[in-house]
């Protein structure tokens, strides 16, 4: 039997989406208009599946889908793809431009079953008959269907159903082959008789009955139609005497009765499937099952409906929910503060452990030796029993001739106490320093004031010694080095 269903019914879903995660189909739809991620479609009837085919939740939200595909709802479509069928397989597809359809012009394409709509191609019963490079491109027809389109660019699209368009191309439900007809012969006039032929017999009458009924015809005008020129319907055009505000009234009527429709197709699945009041369902708290005697007077549980949703909805103190947010934030917060003093812990105790001197290592004589801040060489060493007034307590006067070289002008200033004097048995003597008598004009010997970076300045170091020490050793406190010096 054919259906007697008209219109095409829109169906969106993911491209691998399993089947039982796609949306239910809505419909029927007399015309649907694909613009770029828009459609433009009317239904003049709601039409859900009476069979249980989708949960309340499924069509709720292809009810929703299809009001973000319509521009009603914001946010855009979450499904990228479009499924377009009719019951009947009479879906017409047309290319054009909306905004002003200019040559060369495309023919109707079908009549299809289904129609696939894709963010980059359009294929009909599996066929591939236009595509784009991007959302905003137009689409470019192929000749999968008709040849001779191939190559034409096409901005929109329209699809309908042939049988909506024009009903008397509706085929009709097959009817059992009628028996043939039996024709009863043309009635005969009987001849004049003459003299010279006998008189004959004319056959016996045909009933009423018998005769065959004539066919009941009925002329009809045939409509013309000319489908190569065929305008999508233009929106519906304003009245000029309503207001922007009569205008904002409808459409905020027009999504309320959206809305109640939506409420009352959940109300009317949960009746069915679960069995239960769907007043009692759509409540945040059910009404506990009591005897009427036991509930309060109707007056009563009205104002106590209106206490509840008041409570519900009042405004919380801004220090109550930012103590809520700390409460239920506190493990993070604690562990962050105990990182933090784990961090500052280390990095105290790496600033205030003691910073312990280089290793001790050796030099040869007049190499030179690498201080962070200086570049020192001992250039040679030489005895004496006295310098000018100066008189020696254990014998003799070492002087150490050294060069030093400053590195930066951020360096301590160099003094004769960075140095020492180590004897054969470990023990260790300091050089005179400079407010002594040695470096006055008197003894003929100076420690430089000044220092210029990257410029060998000569000094003078003057040591303490027995005259019977041998293998002495020089050491340079601020690279911690020993040079051994040769015995005068």
């Amino acid at each position: 039997m054919i259906s007697t269903e008209q219109g095409v019914y829109l169906q969106f879903f993911d491209e691998g989406e399993s089947a039982d995660r796609e949306l239910p189909p809505l419909g029927p739809f007399e015309l649907l208009i694909i613009r770029h991620n828009r459609i433009i479609g009317d239904r003049e009837n709601v039409e859900h599946d009476a069979m249980g085919a989708g949960s309340v939740e499924r069509w709720l939200e292809a009810e929703i889908e299809l009001r973000r595909a319509l521009g009603d709802e914001p946010g855009g479509v979450r499904r990228g793809h479009m499924r377009i069928r009719a019951p009947r397989g009479d879906i017409i597809v047309r290319f054009y431009d909306y905004a002003g359809d200019e040559a060369p012009k495309v023919p109707e394409l079908g009549p299809f079953y289904s129609l696939v709509v894709g963010k980059r191609e359009v294929r009909a019963d599996d066929k591939l008959i236009a595509l784009r490079s991007t959302d905003l491109a137009p689409w470019t027809l192929t000749d999968a269907i008709r040849p001779g389109i191939a190559g034409i660019n096409k901005a929109d699209f329209s699809v309908f159903s042939l049988s909506v368009r024009d009903p008397r191309s509706t085929p009709q439900p097959s009817a059992p082959s009628p028996a043939p007809p039996t024709f009863a012969p043309p009635p005969v006039t009987a001849p004049i008789a003459t003299s010279s032929a006998p008189a004959t017999a004319a056959p016996p009458p045909i009933p009423a009955e018998a005769r065959p009924a004539p066919a009941d015809r009925e002329f009809v005008e045939r409509r013309k139609v000319q489908r190569e020129i065929y305008v999508a319907r233009p929106l519906p055009t304003q009245d000029e005497q309503l207001t922007p505000a009569d205008v904002n009234l409808i459409l905020r009527v027009d999504k309320l009765k959206q809305q109640e429709l939506a409420q009352q197709l959940m109300v009317e699945r949960l009746r069915r499937e679960q069995h239960v009041d769907p007043e009692i369902a759509l409540r945040s708290e059910a009404v506990d099952a009591l005897p009427m005697r036991f509930q309060p007077p109707v007056r009563e549980r009205t104002t106590s409906d209106a206490d509840a949703a008041g409570e519900e909805y009042e405004d919380v103190p801004f220090t109550q929910r930012l103590l809520a947010i700390l409460w239920r934030t506190r493990l993070l917060i604690i562990t962050a503060l105990i990182l933090i003093a784990a961090v500052s812990a280390v990095g105290y105790l790496r600033a205030s452990a003691p910073s312990g001197p280089p290793p001790l290592t050796y030099a040869a004589f007049g190499s030179k030796v690498a201080a962070p801040d200086w570049v020192i060489s001992v250039d040679s060493v030489e005895r004496t029993l006295s310098l000018g007034t100066v008189r020696t307590t254990s014998g003799s006067l070492l002087i150490v001739h050294i060069t030093a070289t400053k590195k930066n002008n951020d360096a301590p200033t160099l003094d004769p106490s960075d140095f020492a004097l180590i004897d054969p048995t470990g023990a260790r003597s300091g050089p005179y320093g400079t407010s002594s008598e040695v470096y006055r004009s008197t003894a003929g010997l100076t420690w430089p004031a000044r220092y210029q970076v990257s410029i060998p300045t000569r000094s003078v170091l003057v040591f303490d010694v027995n005259p019977g020490l041998k293998n002495l050793v020089l050491l340079i406190k601020s690279a911690n080095v020993q040079v051994r010096l040769p015995d005068p």
